[in-house]
């Protein structure tokens, strides 16, 4: 009896499927073994911090609030600040699976290199917000850039 050409195909194929499921595997355990590589951490100095707020209005809008001043920073439209939405409902999301609320800011950070993190102490995530680009990135350094802009005004005002 003869083996056909098409059945030598097919178990090539399968024999070449099992092999890179089983160097898959192996892969996988070592890195779980060993712990993989390490976590990239925020190497600078903190220059500006501020703690921040973001809520879902009803009519759409995403609104930024100073955490200790509850004043309004920003807010987006629909189709404005999509990278900011973006993060922040992934946030969001975060904390709703870990049955936590939103009574806790975050803090948007630039350290002294540059860096933009966004950190969320009620979850323990750190966003390096650099890894999306500085397009992106820049979108919170704005919000950072406002909140400085208010502690000036508000340090003018208790001056004058």
């Amino acid at each position: 009896m003869s083996v056909s050409t098409q059945e030598i195909i097919h178990q090539r194929a399968v024999k070449g499927a099992i092999a890179l499921l089983a160097v898959t595997v192996v892969l996988t355990a070592a890195v779980q073994l060993t712990g993989g590589p390490d976590r990239y951490e925020p190497e600078g100095e903190t220059v500006a911090s501020a703690q921040l707020f973001f809520t879902d209005e009803p009519d759409g809008f995403v609104a930024v609030f100073d955490a200790e001043t509850g004043a309004r920073l920003a807010e987006y439209g629909e189709n404005e600040g999509v990278f900011v939405r973006s993060v922040m409902r992934g946030v969001a999301r975060q904390r709703r699976m870990r049955g936590l609320g939103a009574e806790e800011p975050v803090e948007l950070s630039r350290l002294s290199d540059g860096q933009l993190w966004l950190v969320d102490q009620a979850t323990g995530i750190d966003i390096f917000l650099g890894a999306f680009g500085p397009d992106n990135s820049s979108a919170f350094g704005e919000i950072l850039d406002l909140e400085e802009g208010l502690i000036g005004a508000q340090a003018e005002a208790v001056a004058t």
